[in-house]
Formats: structure tokens, C-alpha cells, sequence
């Protein structure tokens, strides 16, 4: 699933608690449902990569049947590269929304970045930030 469990105890205790629910009668799409959310906050938390989270959800959608090997990773490829998409398209939108401009020097960047990491500070500092330039400027309060 991933290239080593043992890397990943937080990934191994989500997927204990995704099977005790079922055990205990959660339904398993209800179940399955909070998993791929867990996903979520372990890649957000650092915890797990958005392309071995790819290759997770991969499998859970049962891409794992696909006749040859490349076709499951050419879809781990589109998943992570339509989740960056719409990480920066969030970041974009908020700062739109807040009248905040962005100039062709800050979009082209935040628009091809290919790290989640990087898209989900952008997007937690466009909440706050008034200007667009400041979403890539070191915070001096946080020492980040």
C-alpha cells in the first residue's frame, strides 16, 4: 500500500479504527468515508505523502484491478496533480474573495506548485496576509 508501514504508525492506527467501527457496526461507506478523511488530516499533518495517500485511495477505489501496474500510477499522478490544482485554486479564490490582487509573478508559481505542504500554509496564510507577496514571506511572529 505504502513503501513501508513501519513508517507510518499514525496510518496503521487509523486503519485499526476504521476496522473496529466496522466490527462494531458502523457502516463500512460510513467507515470508509472517515478513512479517506483521516487520510486527509495525516497528509495535512505530515504524516503521510499526498502521492502514497493517492496510491491508498487507489486502492480503495479499486484501481488496483487495473490490468497493468502504470495505469494505477497514472492515476496516482492525475489524483496528486488535481489536488494541487485545487489546493492553489482554493488559495486564489480566498484571496479574490478578500479583494486582495495577485500578480502574475505570485500566480504562476502558486498555480504549478506541486507541494501540498506548501498549498496548505498558502492557504492558511490567505486568511490573513494583505498582500498576495506575503503568502511566501517567512512570518517573523512564528519564526516559520
Amino acid at each position: 500500500m505504502i513503501d513501508d508501514l513501519d513508517a507510518s504508525p499514525e496510518l496503521l492506527d487509523l486503519l485499526r479504527f476504521s476496522l473496529v467501527s466496522v466490527g462494531l457496526g458502523v457502516p463500512p461507506e460510513r467507515a470508509l468515508g472517515d478513512f479517506r478523511s483521516g487520510l486527509e488530516d495525516l497528509r495535512q499533518q505530515g504524516s503521510l505523502s499526498l502521492r502514497d495517500m493517492a496510491r491508498i485511495r487507489a486502492r480503495l477505489d479499486n484501481r488496483a484491478a487495473a490490468a497493468e501496474e502504470h495505469e494505477d500510477e497514472d492515476w496516482v499522478r492525475g489524483y496528486t496533480a488535481g489536488y494541487t490544482a485545487a489546493w492553489a485554486g482554493a488559495v486564489l479564490r480566498v484571496l479574490e474573495v478578500r479583494d486582495i490582487d495577485v500578480p502574475k509573478e505570485i500566480f504562476r508559481p502558486l498555480s504549478l506548485c506541486p507541494d501540498p505542504d506548501v498549498l496548505t500554509r498558502c492557504l492558511d496564510r490567505s486568511l490573513t496576509v494583505d498582500t498576495s507577496e506575503e503568502l511566501f514571506t517567512p512570518d517573523l511572529r512564528s519564526g516559520a
